[in-house]
């Protein structure tokens, strides 16, 4: 299946050995890259490197809270909830549901959804697909109802890759109503490029401006910590950890290469309960 030029940069961005579940690699397989090829080959070696590793750093991160609430979780001989929104086609989903069968996972996008559960097929089984506007919430919260969601159940909620892309209000009011109904939360955004390390600086400024040329977007949200943690700690989250992609990258690689000064990666990572 081929998909959208955005999502297949991402894709082709993303470290092969985070996956480890047989039936994300029979997923990942049956996606057509190739819309992606003429926006990929606008950057060069060194910049494909740079944005490898910070995208991969935070695929890595995604999937290690998520993994890691719901262990939590099955100490206790419990079972989560994962929703997963502005999800696409990327395959963290099939990798949580495969790990963890006896949790269930919602996927929320306001496209794509039933062409993903075509691809997937029931392979997992754990996956509920939901057609939806995550800024909407009086639909989202009617269409989890419908799909069974328990809102009374242990739940973490993702937003990946998305931040960038909603407006504040409603971002502070997606925050509002996950922490309402007692969400964990785990996600991403960029710095301002003038808190970005000026050695690395170029990375980000330069990779918007061809997303944005290529899918003619009006605006890229940029934001602080202190935003992200006051939007946060306003919506009621208590405990709030923001990290860097020094940390990260040298969990997952070894070392903190390309990342080796303070702000020198624009992603930062957040979780939140």
């Amino acid at each position: 299946m081929k998909i959208s030029a955005t999502s297949s940069l991402v894709l082709n961005w993303s470290d092969r050995n985070l996956w480890q579940s047989q039936e994300t690699l029979d997923y990942n397989a049956q996606l057509d890259l190739t819309e992606g090829e003429p926006l990929f080959k606008l950057f060069s070696e060194e910049e494909t490197f740079m944005h490898m590793q910070a995208v991969s750093g935070r695929k890595y991160f995604m999937k290690k809270k998520v993994s890691g609430f719901l262990q939590e979780l099955s100490k206790e001989e419990k079972s989560g909830q994962v929703i997963i929104l502005a999800a696409g086609l990327a395959p963290l989903s099939v990798e949580i549901a495969s790990l963890f069968p006896t949790c269930r996972v919602f996927d929320v996008d306001k496209y794509l959804m039933d062409d993903k559960k075509e691809l997937i097929n029931g392979n997992p089984s754990n996956i509920e697909f939901i057609g939806c506007d995550i800024t909407d919430l009086d639909l989202l919260s009617s269409k989890l109802l419908t799909h069974n969601f328990k809102m009374d159940n242990p739940s973490i909620a993702v937003m990946e890759g998305i931040i960038y892309y909603i407006p504040k209000e409603s971002l502070k009011n997606i925050l509002h109503f996950l922490k309402k109904n007692n969400f964990a939360f785990v996600g991403d955004f960029c710095l301002k490029p003038e808190l970005v390390n000026e050695k690395t600086q170029f990375y980000l400024t330069d990779v918007f401006r061809k997303i944005k040329d290529e899918v003619q977007l009006d605006f890229i949200n940029f934001y602080s910590v202190e935003e992200i943690t006051d939007f946060l700690k306003e919506a009621g989250y208590e405990n709030v950890s923001v990290l860097n992609m020094q940390q990260i990258q040298e969990e997952r690689v070894g070392d903190k290469n390309p990342f080796l000064d303070n702000n020198s990666c624009w992603v930062m990572n957040i979780y939140a309960e």
